[in-house]
């Protein structure tokens, strides 16, 4: 359950008093939370985006991993040298995949963060270019 310091606007998990400053701490469905300046939503949004990014992010680790060895134990069964190149584009699908699902959590954080009003278009235009000539 998520909190919001009524003092220092510091974000809490849990507990009755901020592990900041030692203010009272709101929940965020209170009125008085609702009160509080936009700054502490923003805030509120980027760390769920960030959250919702990294889960994103491991769950393609898992799925990459498991297309990985699922395909290489595939390739185990085909005869001579056809083993050993099933195996080594087993790995490579199996690379893809994970780093298809990272670059897209990416994005679409930064995608979720722009339509709550976090970023302006223009500089997400220029960070997408940025990434996009690396």
């Amino acid at each position: 359950m998520v909190k919001i310091c009524a003092s220092c606007h510091e974000i809490n998990p849990g507990g009755y008093r901020c592990s900041m400053c030692g203010g009272e701490l709101l929940m965020v469905s209170d009125d008085e939370a609702q009160a509080l300046p936009e700054e502490v939503w923003r805030q509120q949004r980027v760390d769920y985006g960030a959250r919702r990014g990294m889960i994103v992010r491991f769950l393609g680790i898992i799925l990459g991993a498991v297309t990985g060895v699922v395909l290489v134990r595939e390739a185990i069964v085909l005869d001579g040298p056809w083993n050993l190149v099933g195996a080594i584009a087993g790995i490579a699908v199996g690379l893809t995949v994970w780093r298809l699902i990272y670059l897209a959590a990416g994005r679409g954080v930064r995608i979720w963060v722009l339509r709550k009003g976090q970023l302006h278009k223009r500089k997400l235009a220029r960070a997408m270019l940025a990434s996009a000539k690396r």
